[in-house]
């Protein structure tokens, strides 16, 4: 009844003399001791800056940047950045450190793991495995005084946490981390963090890598090279003239409008390093875009991003349209997009009926007029008919060549609309990571993901409604 090879998980069997299986057969129990196969963890290939270091080593990295770090000013747009971004992560490297090879999951340090606690953790193991190998009833009393340590330093830190996470409750910024903690707490209850099947354009479910990776290709190169049907897009003539150039002001304006702590992009460089720098970064940074406004090219690094499927949390989780792609961009480079984000608000005026895309005009005031209509409607017993229009992927799909001559038309001068520009179509979209990753070209197929695009993009989407 078992191969020799399976004899040895065989424990016990019996046959039971019964005719009510059939009349030339008997049934025979065995009781098989099978092991439960071990659960494989994906193991990380990559190594990353340990970034969320750089809060409780400020000083010490900031001190590691020398001011001949960054490049003179004389040099090319690619040399100057590759230069720069070269020298920040070696001095990242050496002050912050790297991820270990091999580990399960890329984890961040425990809250409580200060220096402290690591020291007393480290005394505790040694003194264990000196124990471990001499047996001497002293050294296992010397173990267990180290354990004992290693505990009140463990509490210690615990409670001094605990005591900061309390105080900052009861600031008015503690809302906030109060919706953050049960978010937390929330994702950590749910049953499945990935998916491992996704559907095909026939319907046909996919559950290999390498169909599945092929599938995400085929749907955002078809979402990202998608167009709205249009009439020919006439010809603008451009502004053309020299520009004010950009000011460590207006630098240090929009560094201040960048949120600290979030993932990096493909260079891996954040924003909290520019942050750090202060005014010697804001002058090096104005220094670089005003050589990428006269020269017209973005480093080349800053040409791809990193796209990220995150499910809605609604519709059929195998299927690509339930999730939103989140474009993982450069850090330095969202930075020079809210610089001219900034002039072009000056230049371009946005309709005060846009609420959730306008300063101090957000959703919740398009609802509240909507809900005194209603009321007043109630009030003098009359009807009253609302239409919701929802275009899909509205952003996605607006005419590339719309948005250039919408910059045109609004008399945005030639410099500000050169670098925006990519330097071909993202028709291509290499795959070179698992299967919730995206690696590619993505500065036209999502002009959601940049501030300038969808400021143009919502002066964009009448002409191509009535275009249609």
């Amino acid at each position: 009844m078992l191969r020799r090879r399976d004899r040895r998980l065989l424990q016990d069997s019996k046959v039971i003399p019964t005719d009510h299986v059939a009349a030339q057969h008997h049934l025979l129990v065995m009781d098989l001791k099978i092991s439960r196969p071990r659960k494989r963890h994906p193991r990380t290939e990559t190594q990353r800056i340990i970034w969320w270091n750089l809060k409780d080593r400020k000083e010490v990295f900031f001190a590691s940047v020398a001011p001949s770090a960054l490049p003179h000013p004389t040099r090319s747009v690619a040399e100057m950045w590759l230069s720069t971004s070269s020298v920040l992560r070696l001095t990242a490297e050496n002050t912050l450190g790297k991820t270990t090879l091999g580990k399960p999951k890329v984890q961040k340090a425990t809250w409580f793991w200060n220096e402290e606690v690591q020291a007393a953790i480290r005394e505790k193991k040694s003194k264990y495995k000196l124990w471990w190998r001499t047996r001497q009833p002293e050294d296992r009393g010397a173990y267990l005084a180290a354990k004992r340590e290693a505990k009140k330093a463990v509490s210690k830190a615990k409670s001094d946490r605990y005591k900061a996470v309390y105080d900052m409750l009861d600031t008015r910024e503690s809302e906030r981390a109060v919706y953050r903690l049960v978010r937390a707490r929330h994702r950590s209850t749910l049953d499945m963090e990935h998916n491992k099947i996704v559907k095909g354009a026939d319907g046909d479910v996919l559950c290999r890598s390498g169909q599945i990776l092929e599938r995400w290709r085929e749907y955002y190169n078809h979402l990202c090279n998608e167009e709205f049907c249009h009439p020919p897009i006439p010809t603008v003539p451009s502004v053309e003239g020299p520009v004010l150039p950009i000011t460590a002001v207006e630098v240090s304006a929009a560094l201040a409008k960048m949120k600290s702590n979030k993932a990096t992009g493909p260079d891996d460089i954040p924003v909290d390093i520019w942050k750090l720098l202060g005014d010697r970064g804001s002058m090096w940074l104005a220094t670089l875009f005003n050589k990428i406004v006269a020269e017209g090219r973005t480093p080349d690094v800053w040409q791809t991003s990193v796209t990220v499927p995150v499910w809605k949390e609604k519709g059929d989780i195998a299927d690509c349209t339930s999730y939103r792609p989140i474009r993982l961009l450069c850090h330095t480079m969202k930075v020079f997009e809210r610089v001219l984000e900034a002039r072009l608000r000056k230049i371009v005026s946005v309709s005060l009926n846009h609420c959730g895309f306008v300063k101090d005009c957000s959703t919740m005031d398009a609802i509240h007029a909507v809900r005194i209509l209603l009321e007043k409607h109630r009030e003098k017993n009359r009807s009253v008919h609302l239409a919701f229009l929802d275009l899909e992927k509205a952003f996605d799909r607006v005419p590339h060549e719309l948005l250039w001559m919408s910059m045109r038309s609004h008399r945005v001068p030639e410099e500000y609309a050169i670098p925006c520009t990519s330097r071909g179509s993202s028709g291509f979209i290499p795959l070179t990571s698992a299967v919730h990753t995206v690696h590619g070209h993505d500065n036209e197929g999502n002009p959601e993901a940049a501030s300038v695009d969808s400021t143009l993009c919502r002066r964009c989407h009448a002409r191509v409604g009535v275009s249609r």
